[in-house]
């Protein structure tokens, strides 16, 4: 009754006219006349407590996506009132702050035009049809205002018929209002303007929405709701808790692609061509469950760096690693466990994890700890030296993961696992973040041994994996592995040996250009760059698209000679060509595996507990 109570005052001082009341917060007018040319006006409204002065500030960077991405980029006009009317004097003091002087006046608004045209899950697009638009990209606040309530007006289109957002709603003569209990909520929750298909399902009692947008004909929000709900399903079997009161899946096919983790929502980025195609659906799931699973981890348990944001310098921790990769590897587990792959999908997904991490240089050359830690200057900014410097902490992160809890598994005789370890850390460190040392702590106490070295081996440093105890333990292996060589048939015939340059090319106006050399790779020890034209092989010049056919006539061993051209510069090059690895790196199950490497493998892919 209480609560019944409170939502009703709530709503009561929600449904006054959108001006300043005796209330403490802030205020938000959102116009979207100009949503046709991209642009959306917004009015920032707080009251001055007396001051003469104010400082306003704006994020540069949004949580989930660790670059700082400078936002105020997007403001292309901005200027202080009062609400009669009067100018009032701003300066701007550095690229995202301002300063307000506003001696004997009550109330200032703050105006500014955003221009929005970045389709992404951490910016915002505005257009004729519909609009996203994502907190920290959109909203300035006052400077020690963060704690107050921020409420947003808009004034929408009159095609468009619904704002949909995880915060409070509600509506004010003819506008759409959404409260945030203080600007962290504003911040974390995108709002989806427009004519959304929605689609709710219950779960542990709690109401989830499935909001869809685009895609027509081709895909509708009742195609894949079921789908989604299994995934919520087997997520909270998992966790055992539910830590929400409701949940809102923001689902937009637009040809973009991407998802974004908030506290009781996510928005997901697709394709409309992704749902008839089982392999790119799949992917889609995986990506639906991948942000669903970071309602717990991410959202909830915090490395302790993020416990508290700071929008407006980078928030250096060396977990990403448990935060994004762990999650990468439950997100494709958690696909099979609740039904909507099969088995041998699974064994997909994993397979091409493991085969994007060995086919990197970089996994010799950065450790997980450093690109956890230097995600925010290396792994949003790649280039064509990315694949040579820079680990993939989800996908590297997710095999770590995966030989974790086969460690894990064997060690305590399939008693606990990495499952284990997880709902422990968030029972434990749910409140006050954890550390690189409290996960290794809960490590050691769930698999009843220290793996310091294990983590000095292949978390600190930068190792190979050794894949052979998991595959022993699950009953797997690798296909034309070269960790199993299969024993050659006589009968059969000799497969030509394929040659390998290590290099990446694209065409150019009519020209073979080199686009990626790999570290130590025969076009690398030959000195060929990035840029670089080719040519010619041994006096023959190539056609455009005959590199990979000529390099045919080659075998291993062979020793060529490559004309290229360097900044109009003619030059040759010998190159030592090597042979491609035979290795695939793609997962089957063993036909020979024993009974018990089964029901291992049943235990890790079927798990089945209720809470």
């Amino acid at each position: 009754m209480f609560r019944i109570i409170q939502i009703g005052l709530f709503l009561s001082v929600l449904l006054t006219s959108n001006s300043l009341s005796a209330l403490d917060r802030v205020e938000y007018d959102l116009d979207f006349k100009d949503a046709s040319r991209h642009r959306v006006h917004i009015t920032v409204k707080v009251k001055t407590d007396g001051k003469e002065e104010l400082e306003f500030f704006m994020p540069v960077w949004t949580p989930g996506s660790y670059l700082v991405r400078e936002y105020a980029r997007n403001i292309e006009t901005i200027y202080a009132q009062s609400p009669g009317g009067r100018s009032l004097r701003m300066v701007k003091l550095s690229k995202n702050r301002w300063k307000v002087s506003c001696k004997q006046e009550s109330e200032v608004w703050l105006k500014y035009q955003l221009y929005c045209h970045e389709m992404s899950v951490r910016t915002n697009w505005v257009e004729k049809d519909f609009a996203i638009l994502n907190g920290a990209a959109t909203f300035i606040t006052l400077v020690g205002a963060e704690k107050k309530k921020h409420y947003a007006y808009l004034k929408m289109p009159k095609e468009w018929k619904q704002s949909v957002s995880a915060l409070t709603r509600n509506t004010n003569k003819g506008q759409h209002v959404h409260a945030a209990k203080n600007f962290d909520e504003l911040v974390d929750n995108p709002i989806l303007l427009g004519n959304p298909e929605v689609e709710r399902f219950e779960e542990k009692d709690v109401f989830h929405f499935f909001v869809h947008h685009g895609g027509h004909p081709f895909w509708k929000a009742k195609d894949s709701v079921e789908d989604v709900r299994k995934i919520v399903r087997e997520h909270q079997r998992f966790w055992g808790s539910v830590p929400y009161s409701k949940y809102y899946f923001l689902n937009l096919v637009n040809e973009s692609r991407g998802g974004l983790e908030h506290d009781n929502c996510t928005l997901l980025m697709t394709s409309r061509w992704n749902f008839k195609n089982r392999k790119n659906y799949i992917g889609w799931m995986a990506l639906v469950s991948h942000e669903f699973f970071h309602t717990w981890n991410v959202r909830r348990l915090r490395p302790k760096e993020l416990t508290e944001y700071d929008y407006e310098k980078e928030n250096y921790f060396k977990t990403l690693w448990i935060a994004e990769g762990i999650t990468s590897y439950y997100d494709d587990l958690a696909l099979v466990r609740a039904e909507v792959c099969s088995e041998a999908e699974y064994l997909e997904l994993l397979s091409k994890n493991i085969k994007s991490v060995q086919s990197s240089p970089s996994r010799n050359v950065q450790s997980l700890a450093d690109s956890s830690h230097d995600t925010w200057i290396k792994f949003y900014r790649p280039n064509e030296n990315t694949v040579n410097q820079t680990v993939n902490y989800y996908s590297k992160g997710a095999v770590a993961a995966f030989v974790l809890d086969a460690k894990i598994r064997e060690l305590t005789s399939g008693k606990r696992s990495l499952d284990s370890v997880m709902r422990l850390l968030y029972e434990r460190h749910l409140k006050d973040g954890y550390s690189p040392e409290d996960f290794r702590k809960i490590v050691k106490e769930v698999s009843g041994q220290d793996l310091n070295k294990w983590f000095a081996k292949f978390i600190d440093g930068t190792e190979e994996f050794d894949y052979d105890s998991a595959l022993k333990w699950f009953g797997l292996k690798f296909k034309s592995s070269t960790l199993a060589p299969v024993k050659p048939d006589k009968k059969a015939k000799p497969t030509k040996k394929k040659v390998w340059l290590g290099l990446s090319t694209s065409t150019d106006s009519g020209r073979i250009k080199v686009t990626r050399v790999l570290l130590k790779s025969p076009a690398f020890q030959a000195g060929l760059n990035v840029d670089d034209e080719i040519i010619a092989i041994d006096g023959f010049r190539i056609p455009t698209s005959g590199l990979t056919s000529r390099m045919e006539q080659y075998k291993p061993g062979d020793t060529v000679e490559l004309l290229i051209s360097r900044r109009e510069k003619l030059m040759k090059l010998k190159v030592l060509l090597v042979e491609a690895s035979p290795h695939t790196w793609t997962l089957q199950f063993d036909p020979k595996a024993t009974e018990v490497q089964k029901m291992r493998r049943l235990g890790w892919l079927r798990v089945r507990e209720e809470f």
